[in-house]
């Protein structure tokens, strides 16, 4: 038990000691091996899940066969490290990383190898997945990706930068009210539009206008009262007619003599 306690210590001990070591720094990148960052999306947007930068090291015919450790330098500039997640991901999934920072840069570098061989005609890939946290600031980040070999000899590196932009930059601004009516006005008149034909539309009535008493005509023409008001108006002189012969019947009853009528008593 002892000696298995001890086991994971020294372990854990020669992980620390490399995460602060790192990969030793090299002054000139070996001749024959070329890195390409292959996909890099434009901007990232805070909040937003997390994109895909892809990183590529190929080898130059005559070049012998070799292992390969990834290291990325990772700028954030004005952004914040505590505000960027990174993975290293490998089809089986999550790849070990060992982090050390330095101001607004941290370097992130495999822990073991990666699982494929560099070959002339063979390329190796590196896949990182980088999110920025909701509410991130924006700016820029550069992405500085090197291959080392076993020895820690680096064989080629690349760079490129992109953008970090806030969720609410994406977003559309909410129409306000009278931009809501405007286009559902437009929406109206697309659609008459295109059930009128060529034929033309009937404006608007203006504001306080009673759409109820000015029906349009069959034939697109002004709008009239005319006919309307000769239903009405023959209406009431109808009705006033009618109570006129009403009240005189009336008086010429009144005045008539009351004719009484005589039963016999007997």
């Amino acid at each position: 038990m002892r000696h298995r306690a001890a086991a994971v210590l020294s372990t854990a001990l020669a992980v620390a000691t490399t995460v602060l070591a790192g990969p030793a720094p090299a002054r000139a990148a070996a001749d024959g091996f070329d890195v390409t960052i292959t996909e890099l999306p434009a901007r990232f947007t805070a909040g937003s899940q997390a994109r895909t930068v892809t990183v590529v090291a190929s080898a130059e015919p005559g070049q012998g066969c070799r292992k390969v450790r990834w290291s990325m330098l990772l700028g954030v500039g004005d952004v914040g490290l505590d505000e960027v997640q990174v993975d290293r991901v490998e089809e089986d999934g999550s790849f070990p990383l060992q982090v050390q920072t330095s101001g607004a840069t941290a370097r992130l570098t495999d822990v073991q190898l990666d699982p494929g061989r560099l070959c002339p005609g063979r390329t190796v890939t590196a896949r990182y997945q980088v999110a920025f946290t909701d509410g991130a600031r924006e700016g820029r980040v550069t992405f500085q990706a090197q291959a080392f070999d076993a020895d820690a000899r680096l064989l080629e590196e690349a760079s490129a930068s992109s953008r970090v932009v806030g969720g609410a930059a994406e977003a559309s601004p909410s129409p306000t009210p009278s931009e809501s009516a405007d286009a559902a006005e437009e929406e109206d008149a697309a659609e008459d539009g295109a059930a009128g034909g060529d034929e033309a539309s009937t404006p608007p009535p203006a504001a306080g206008d009673d759409l109820a008493a000015n029906p349009a005509s069959s034939e697109g023409g002004v709008p009239s009262l005319l006919g309307p008001g000769l239903v009405i108006g023959a209406v009431l002189v109808f009705l006033g007619v009618g109570l006129l012969l009403r009240l005189r019947l009336r008086l010429r009853a009144a005045k008539a003599p009351m004719r009484t009528t005589a039963y016999p008593t007997r």
